[in-house]
Formats: structure tokens, sequence, C-alpha cells
């Protein structure tokens, strides 16, 4: 069984998608325990994998009453089903699904999909790492950040999201006037779109053809979601700053674009990223720890430092004078792409689940 906390469409959930595609279903009959339906259920009934709904709210004491009869119910949900694994796909579902796998003996598996930010000794502690059989990391740098606070570190391994291939070769806009930078992500303050406006201010106000467009559905932040609307009001560039809200066709969208801009201050590697370079664009990341495991300087993008004001609009002007070097690297990211397919993280993963099934075994 695999657990995750919300149906609507983000990264996570595209990756679980992914994974259960390739899944070898001779070997394993998946079901998907969820909070609510969605986008993700939806995508499940196309698979014809079966699905629960299950409560997963807040895991603190607050909520202990309601976490209890949670876990209970998860329990009885394993044992009636006879499942004999269990998977969090992100680290909100772990708990009752570590304690509800352990109470059936089972083994139990977490994904750590966030950033440094929950790679703490307390997050640990919260959300039980330390009891999963194993930890997945969807970077080295996360890898690297849980051990330190593991009393196992051998327990956590790196595999990173897959990105599905290609239908055709990438197309690249060399000769068309209009340049369009492209960021994918939800709206929220950790995710940067702030400053991705304010650092690309003098590259925008330089051309009416210059656009900048956002993928990504709206956080709850209220005065965050101002703040932007604001900066872009005061600035004249509603015409030029585009929101598209959440879709499901990024790589179409990215196919479009001469250029993704992945800024985060706590993230390892941005699934956008590897999507991106699967089109063939080359990328703009800030230099968060772990973004250098992708992005090579000047080889399929330039990794940029956000607190140095003109660093963006450099970068991108770079571009509008010279499309060709842009277009190189964009072809070199699109070969590099292919180390990150879903292929291969959905065979790193069965054989987590596979070392998993048989140390029960042994047991």
């Amino acid at each position: 069984m695999i657990a995750q906390k919300f149906a609507s469409l983000g990264g996570s959930q595209v990756s679980l998608v992914h994974h259960l595609q390739h899944l070898d279903r001779t070997r394993f009959a998946p079901s998907v325990a969820v909070s609510n339906t969605g986008w993700l259920t939806a995508k499940l009934d196309e698979l014809r994998v079966p699905w629960t709904i299950f409560e997963f709210g807040q895991w603190n004491l607050a909520a202990l009453p309601r976490n209890v009869a949670l876990v209970l119910r998860l329990r009885r949900h394993l044992r009636e089903n006879k499942i004999d694994l269990v998977h969090a796909n992100e680290h909100w579902v772990g708990p009752p699904c570590n304690w509800a796998a352990r109470m059936q003996g089972i083994p139990s598996i977490c994904h750590f999909r966030t950033g440094l930010q929950d790679a703490t000794a307390h997050r640990v502690r919260k959300y039980r790492y330390a009891r999963f059989d194993k930890v997945i990391a969807v970077a080295d740098v996360l890898g690297r950040a849980l051990a330190r606070h593991m009393p196992d570190p051998g327990r956590i391994v790196v595999v990173r999201d897959g990105v599905e291939p290609a239908l055709s070769p990438p197309r690249y806009w060399q000769k068309r006037s209009r340049r369009i930078a492209v960021n994918v992500g939800a709206i929220r303050r950790e995710k940067g779109q702030d400053k991705v406006i304010s650092r690309a201010l003098p590259w925008l106000k330089a051309s009416a053809r210059h656009f900048l467009v956002f993928v990504g559905t709206k956080g709850h932040d209220a005065s965050y979601l101002g703040q932007i609307e604001e900066l872009v009001k005061r600035n004249g560039l509603k015409r030029q700053v585009l929101f598209l809200g959440n879709r499901d066709d990024v790589p179409r969208l990215l196919g479009i674009a001469d250029v993704l801009i992945a800024y985060s201050d706590i993230e390892g590697v941005p699934r956008a990223v590897t999507e991106a370079m699967q089109a063939g664009r080359p990328v703009l990341v800030s230099n968060t720890p772990g973004m250098a495991e992708v992005v090579t300087e000047g080889e399929v993008g330039r990794i940029l430092d956000f607190e140095d004001p003109m660093a963006l609009s450099r970068a991108l002007f770079d571009l509008s004078a010279d499309v060709r070097p842009w277009v190189a690297m964009g072809q070199r990211a699109h070969e590099r792409a292919g180390r990150y397919s879903t292929r291969a993280m959905c065979d790193q993963i069965q054989g987590i689940y596979n070392e998993a099934l048989e140390g029960k075994a042994k047991q």
C-alpha cells in the first residue's frame, strides 16, 4: 500500500503515478491510501489501481484521538487486505503508516521529499524516520542532512524523482524575437516567485517581448499572493508576467519556453528542473545546496546567486542577446536528462521493496 496525503496535482503525486505506470504488476499488486479525491484518484482509476480514503491530518498531540483512530483503521485495512508492505510517499503520512505497519508486523518505507528545513533532529523524531525500514531521499544533500540525525544512516537511500521521456525530439526557437522564461511550482514563499520577478525586472522592462510565465497552484498565504500581485501591478507588467495556475501539460509548456527559472532556498532538486532538461531547455537555478547535483554551471544552464540583484537579469540578457549558446545548453540538458527517467526511478524503488520484503521473510 502506498499512502499520499492529498490527491491534488503536485510533484509527489506525479511521481507516484509514474512509479505505478512502471511497477511490475506480476510481482506487486499496489493500492493507494489518500485523504481526498482529485487529480490523483482520477489517474489511479485510469491505471486500475484501487484506492481508499483515509483522513490523514496533522501529526501532533492536539490531534491525538483522531490519529489513534486513524492508525487502528489503517492496521485493520492492512490486515483485511493482506498487505505486505507500506510506502508513505511523503512524510506527512509517514507516522500513522509506520505505526500501523509495525503493529501489523510488516515493513514500512518513507519518502523524504521536502527540503533542508525538515531535516532536523526534531523532525526526524516527529515523523519517525528512524523507525522505517528504509527512507528514500530525493537528493544527495537531503540524504546527508537526514543522516546526521539518524542512528542508522544505512537506512537512507537516494532515489531521484524521474521524468517521462519526451515523445518527440525537442524543438528550439532560435529565430523568434520574443523570449519566454517559465517558473514551475506552487506559489509559495519558499519557492521565491517574488524574488524571481524582482530579479527579472530589468529584463522584463527592456522589451515588451520578454515574458515571465508561472505555472503552479496558488498557495494559502494570502499576504504572499498579494505581495506578488502588487509587485506586478506596480511595475506595469500584467501583460508580460502571466500566472497559468495548475496545469497537467507542463512538458508542453516547457517545450514552447526558452528557459526555466527555478528558485528555492530549501529544496534539494525541484522536479521541474529535470522536466525542463528533458524538454531540452537550459535552466537558471538558485545556488541552493543540491542544485549542483543535476546542473553543471555553463553546461546545461546557470547556477545563480539570487542575493545578487542583477544575476538573473544578466543571464536573461545573455539569452536574449545570443540564443545559440543557450540552445547548445538545452541540447546537452536533454541528453543528460536520460539519467533521471521514470523507469530508472521505479526500478530503484522496486529494489527497495524487494530488499524490505526479503528482510521480513528472513525474520
